[in-house]
């Protein structure tokens, strides 16, 4: 498909004034250095890159400068409102500050040590204890960019951002003729007012505005919002693959097969409630985009249902159709999978295509829901971030209601009703204390006339210490006849009680509870309700209230399998079986004295293996690997992190020793990339080395036992290529270790 100089259904013109002054605030109001939970992403690791020909850290540190940093020649930064309001550069240790924010800084960079970019606007609406409302247009724009030579342009950054209090408006512009059009690209992500980014690592393929173009200007746009921050780091461009294809959207249909249809994902369903024909099951949905530079034959939709680790269902959607370069396209898969019997149900969706795919990470998700016995939910176990009643129209009052809807396919009994009461680790005082208060509700929608009515519910219950950031499990009053309910919608729901009465100050008085952003929930399934009204209204930040049934019979135990992969410690000579170095596992479940018996790697190929049997079930357990039952040579040395999992019904870890961090080699021998091939090998492959500045390497091939090979010592290189020949060795598995970088060799 011809590409157009500008693509014109993405542009829109701005006029804006360039200035080059930058100001800065110097008074800040006390911070928290505290930081909230937070589910931390991993970009995905590429089998392989296009060529990556710009790169921004945001290293602008300069101590001879007297605000400790200089913004390179060539940036434009604006702030249209004359407020003093500018991006502005922080040392990777600084804090974003503010009235609401109480964060550490950009948490999802992957260069913290150089800084990063930020826009504070928290910071700037609160200085000495005054609360001012002013929002931008404030933007930043990079010195203008040659692509002449690169024929796709792949851009790709590190963010963090949250947007108050209307919704987030945060965009790149792209402009190819000298700022006279822009295309817009959304930064958001489906991120809603007042919650944390939903995709910390954006990517967009910017071909038809800025491949092959001489005089490209890239700027960042922040609108209409006057509290918290958007972080920004580690931003690139790089050329594509020609074959590219991503699973941009998917979609988990839990359907019914009747009038309200689709009922979104559910994560725990109690295996009562899907015996009936009624259940309907599970129908996919996929949104493929071509990002590569070629169009794609034979696109189609695979979905693959393992329960307890075995394949159940297997189908591809009955469309197959052809994708042009940078067009997107959707297929379904409607015919229903049914879940049989208590289980984990690992869910596989991937984006296939006629051509190898360059970076085929992308073309999958996966997630996983349980078959229980008893427990009814949308959530999982832990929280990503929390939802308050503050900010709500008409909301914050003593008395309003956050609900989850839930789908009851079979007559049953209902116990209880679980919620997750938050308190704020970052800020506490704006979140639910101690000595408030709370009911639980179970409403059933009345199908004649279409209004919600009460059940049942439980008893008025007070927060305590011991509460806060726990599950809470309250029964519901049985009477003997209420408790046994009928197929219908049901909302179960928490009535929230913070003493403010009316209309309180969001500021003093707010009830908080937890929220799961693990998995693609059904915004509908989450609902509030203010006491002034009858009204059940929509929510998209609720998610952990749970519904639990009477019913039993559900595994209580389950086996749980460790593997390790011990392949870079063995290349780096930490770790010898050769010379009967050992790795077991301790943890929470063996009182941290270690596994009786030890890791085994019995087809040798460096991934070593426990069973430890007879768990229980939905256990929260912490451990952490060791070399020789030795504490000094255990995982994440010096007092880091234990490892942390939940058990389930069925239970495979797959964990890298240390995280794949070397052990015992020095780390400023780094090298920036390293390319084999072909790999797997007859024995002859090619070894490409490109070094980010000139560097001696040290060049090792050993076996899986960790005896050496090969080995070559070069100079001062920045780029260097030799071919290596094992054909006089066994085949196997080998390791190729660079510096400390370190790659497996199939020899075949």
């Amino acid at each position: 498909m011809k590409r157009s100089i500008l693509l014109l259904a993405l542009l829109f013109i701005f006029i804006l004034s360039y200035g080059q002054k930058i100001k800065q605030l110097s008074n800040f109001a006390p911070y928290s250095s505290e930081q909230k939970k937070m589910v931390f992403p991993t970009e995905p690791n590429l089998k392989s890159e296009g060529e990556v020909f710009f790169t921004e850290t945001f290293n602008f540190k300069d101590a001879s400068n007297p605000r400790g940093w200089t913004l390179p020649a060539g940036w434009q930064v604006v702030e249209e409102g004359n407020f003093g309001q500018y991006w502005v550069w922080r040392a990777g240790t600084d804090s974003i500050r503010g009235k609401f924010t109480f964060l550490p800084g950009h948490i999802y960079s992957k260069t913290p040590q150089d800084g990063y970019w930020v826009l504070p606007m928290d910071e700037y609406n609160y200085v000495d204890g005054i609360s001012t409302g002013n929002y931008g247009m404030n933007w930043f724009q990079l010195p203008e960019l040659d692509c002449s030579n690169h024929p796709t342009v792949i851009f790709k950054m590190s963010q963090y951002f949250r947007c108050c209090c209307g919704a987030p408006d945060a965009k790149m512009l792209v402009s190819n003729d000298f700022g006279v059009h822009w295309a817009s690209f959304n930064m958001v992500y489906e991120t809603g007012t007042n919650i944390f980014c939903k995709n910390p690592y954006p990517e967009a393929n910017i071909t038809e505005v800025a491949g092959g173009m001489a005089h490209v200007w890239i700027k960042f746009v922040w609108n209409t919002n006057s509290n918290y921050f958007w972080c920004i780091d580690d931003l690139s461009l790089s050329e594509a693959f020609n074959n590219e294809m991503q699973l941009e959207q998917s979609w988990l249909y839990m359907t019914d097969l009747e009038a309200n249809g689709d009922e979104g994902f559910v994560y725990m369903v109690p295996a009562a409630q899907t015996g009936t024909d009624a259940f309907g099951g599970y129908t996919f949905k996929g949104g493929f985009l071509n990002a590569g530079r070629d169009d794609q034959e034979a696109c189609q939709l695979n979905v693959e249902v393992f329960k307890n680790g075995a394949s159940v269902y297997n189908q591809n959607s009955t469309k197959v159709a052809d994708i042009w370069a940078l067009q997107r396209d959707t297929f379904d898969i409607t015919t229903p999978f049914v879940p049989d019997g208590f289980g984990d149900y690992q869910m596989v969706l991937t984006a296939q295509q006629k051509a190898t795919d360059g970076r085929p990470a992308n073309n999958v998700y996966q997630d996983t829901y349980f078959v229980t016995d008893s427990v009814y939910s949308v959530s999982d176990w832990d929280w990503e971030t929390y939802s308050s009643t503050a900010g709500w129209v008409g909301g914050n009052n003593d008395g309003d209601y956050l609900g989850i809807l839930y789908d009851i396919k079979n007559a049953t009994e209902v116990n209880s009703i679980s919620t997750m009461i938050m308190q704020r680790h970052d800020n506490p005082k704006a979140s639910t204390q101690v000595g408030y208060g709370f009911q639980n509700w179970l409403f059933k929608l009345d199908a004649e006339s279409g209004l919600w009515v009460e059940a049942i519910s439980g008893a008025f219950t007070e927060v305590t210490q011991e509460m806060l950031n726990h599950w809470v499990t309250v029964p519901l009053d049985k009477d003997g006849e209420s408790e046994f309910i009928q197929p219908g919608q049901y909302i179960a729901a928490i009535q929230t009680y913070h003493n403010g009465g009316l209309g309180a100050d969001n500021s003093i008085y707010r009830f908080t509870i937890g929220s799961d952003r693990s998995h693609r929930y059904s915004d509908g399934k989450t609902k509030i309700r203010f006491v002034t009204g009858d009204t059940w209204g929509g929510n998209s930040d609720l998610s952990m209230i749970r519904l639990n049934l009477n019913n039993t019979g559900a595994p209580k135990n389950a086996d749980v399998i460790f593997n390790v992969d011990m392949t870079l410690p063995i290349a780096n000579g930490y770790f010898n079986p050769s010379a009967g170095d050992f790795v077991d596992v301790a943890g929470t479940f063996n009182t941290w004295d270690g596994s009786a018996f030890h890791l085994t790697d019995a087809d040798g190929n460096g991934i070593y293996t426990l069973t430890v049997p007879a768990l229980a079930t939905f256990l929260n357990i912490e451990y952490k690997y060791r070399i020789n039952g030795n504490w000094n040579t255990s995982e994440f040395p010096s007092g880091g992190p234990n490892r942390v999992y939940r058990t389930s019904f069925y239970n495979m870890i797959n964990d890298i020793y240390n995280n794949g961090a070397s052990l015992s080699v020095d780390l400023n021998s780094l090298t920036s990339s390293i390319n084999v091939y072909p790999n797997p090998t007859d024995g002859e492959f090619t070894l490409s080395v490109t070094n980010a500045q000139v560097a001696d390497l040290n060049i090792v091939v050993a076996n899986i036992q960790g005896q050496t090979v090969y080995q070559n010592q070069v100079k001062s290189v920045l780029n260097y290529q030799e071919n290596i020949d094992l054909t006089q060795f066994a085949k196997g598995m080998y390791f190729l270790k660079v510096n400390n970088q370190v790659m497996k060799l199939l020899v075949k």
